[in-house]
């Protein structure tokens, strides 16, 4: 991507707006903070352009839209007396913007129309703003419980091809394990939302630079043995399976709500985890099941730039012991 002007003035506002709205003082501030986050983004979503991207951007402002619309009417409209001790419709346009159940469709099929930089941006950045104002807002526990019973959002992802729509289908999912951290711990929050960026980053990398968009194309690397096994550990992680990096994240929330008593939230998550596996493990099965051959000259002098990566991945927990305990 050529860093010209135009991109650096856009990338600068998309990152001010959102320490706007996360560092505001009062509602009005953050909302306001929220419309820059999304008047920046669109120019963002259209730098390499085309009739797909356009459409996608079209869905989105949309959305957002309506989305900031209801949430201004709910702020202004916050002391009525139907409003006084209920935050649960602030929350519903939070929930809008941040595409959780119930309004969590829009998200695949915008997705599919992004390459895959703008992807890693609404799958990660876009999280951001929305979630600190959920975490602001004074809610009874048992109300986010009724989200996790409606988060079956991982039954839509199992009929995809598309490796785009697998991934919104997964974010969606981290989405809601991320609003749970985030109202039980900021810094647990921090540390689930910087594990899963990494491993979004690493993933939507290499189906970059090999151009895969659907699950089909895996099975044509029979060349780049690495590339497979790196892929490999990188869905395992973000599976959450225990040896990677992925399983830290999903532990540490884990542990906490056992702490707090959360038994059936804990189990209702889980429950969705599971379901997700499916998908993921659809994504491995051309890795792993096809017949493929590679030469033994190609292992030795192929340099690989993914190997310190993959390690890390897999050593990870180890490492945490050795830092944490």
């Amino acid at each position: 991507m050529n860093l010209n002007l135009t991109k650096i003035m856009f990338f600068t506002l998309l990152m001010f707006s959102t320490l706007m709205s996360i560092s505001a003082s009062n509602w009005l501030s953050m909302w306001m903070g929220l419309e820059l986050n999304l008047f920046s983004i669109i120019p963002i979503l259209n730098f390499k352009s085309s009739i797909y991207s356009i459409e996608a951007t079209m869905k989105y402002f949309l959305i957002q839209a309506f989305a900031s619309i209801l949430l201004l009417i709910f702020l202004i409209n916050k002391n009525l007396m139907f409003m006084n001790n209920d935050n649960m419709l602030i929350m519903m346009s939070l929930l809008m913007k941040l595409s959780l159940m119930p309004f969590h469709l829009w998200l695949p099929s915008m997705m599919e129309g992004l390459n895959w930089m703008s992807c890693l941006l609404m799958m990660t950045w876009q999280k951001i703003s929305p979630l600190i104002m959920i975490s602001y807002l004074n809610i009874n526990k048992n109300m986010i419980f009724l989200i996790a019973l409606i988060s079956m959002n991982s039954i839509f992802g199992l009929n995809q091809n598309s490796m785009r729509k697998i991934l919104a289908m997964s974010s969606i999912n981290n989405t809601t394990w991320m609003l749970f951290a985030i109202l039980m711990n900021e810094n647990l929050w921090i540390n689930y939302f910087l594990i899963y960026s990494l491993l979004n980053y690493l993933i939507i990398k290499m189906l970059n630079n090999y151009n895969i968009n659907y699950i089909n194309q895996m099975k044509m690397f029979n060349l780049n043995f690495f590339f497979k096994l790196n892929m490999l550990m990188l869905i395992f992680s973000i599976m959450g399976l225990p040896p990677m990096m992925g399983f830290l994240m999903k532990w540490m929330l884990i542990k906490n709500l056992i702490y707090n008593n959360m038994y059936i939230i804990m189990m209702m998550l889980i429950m969705l985890t599971i379901l997700n596996l499916l998908f993921y493990i659809k994504m491995t099965y051309f890795m792993l099941f096809n017949f493929n051959i590679f030469n033994k000259w190609y292992m030795m002098f192929k340099k690989n730039n993914y190997n310190f990566i993959m390690l890390m991945n897999f050593f990870s927990l180890f490492f945490s012991y050795l830092f944490i305990y």
